[in-house]
């Protein structure tokens, strides 16, 4: 098994298109105002349009604390497949946005001491999980990485609740080795598919290849 790719904080109708036909199971789309990746809803849905085929990924709509009425408006005219939190939501929040959605819900938790515990308090509320690094000032998409040694952490905890995990932060084509040797679920990619803040055919290949290069060299030693 190869771990989940998302591509995320496309922000150009040229970055749509790359990841579009990429290996990516997830592809995301940044609609707080409180990123520098940020869209409208508007312009998503345009690209949307404007790409002429059906997009064959799962879409993800990133929010941080905003209103559920916003993200109302973003899902009637983008059609999301799951919404990600990546505020400070409380697990009560999130509770009431994925019942008032009718949506899978992400949280995003940054890591840190107490990040399982945390984890633990939405234990049958989020959909899945996003771990990032937390950096003052900035939601993500900022090229820096955590200690990768607590993945499996979060992993175990991750398949108790039986749900996903996605590692965010600072993976580039560079890194990944040392990512996949802690075996995650998923990865999470933005700055680390791009060239001069756009997303780059180069990168996103690159990724590919380790990734499932890392899946054929596991399956053939049996793990």
């Amino acid at each position: 098994m190869r771990p989940l790719l998302k591509f995320c904080g496309n922000h150009s109708y040229e970055d749509l298109k790359l990841t579009a036909s990429s290996k990516a199971d997830f592809i995301g789309f940044i609609f707080t105002e409180k990123s520098r990746r940020t869209v409208s809803a508007a312009q998503a849905a345009g690209w949307l349009e404007q790409l002429g085929t059906v997009l064959k990924k799962k879409m993800v709509g990133v929010f941080a604390n905003d209103s559920l009425e916003q993200v109302k408006l973003v899902i009637k005219t983008v059609p999301l497949d799951i919404v990600q939190l990546h505020g400070s939501e409380t697990p009560r929040q999130t509770a009431a946005i994925k019942q008032s959605l009718g949506l899978p819900v992400w949280k995003a938790l940054h890591h840190g001491a107490d990040t399982l515990q945390q984890m633990r308090r939405y234990d049958g509320l989020a959909d899945g999980f996003v771990i990032d690094t937390k950096v003052n000032g900035q939601l993500g998409g900022t090229g820096v990485s955590f200690d990768w040694t607590a993945v499996p952490d979060y992993m175990r905890e991750a398949k108790r609740q039986r749900v996903p995990c996605l590692i965010a932060g600072g993976v580039t084509p560079d890194n990944i080795d040392a990512l996949l040797n802690y075996q995650p679920m998923g990865i999470d990619l933005a700055s680390g598919i791009e060239r001069a803040f756009h997303k780059d055919s180069e990168q996103i290949r690159k990724i590919e290849e380790k990734v499932w290069m890392n899946r054929d060299q596991t399956t053939s030693t049996g793990g």
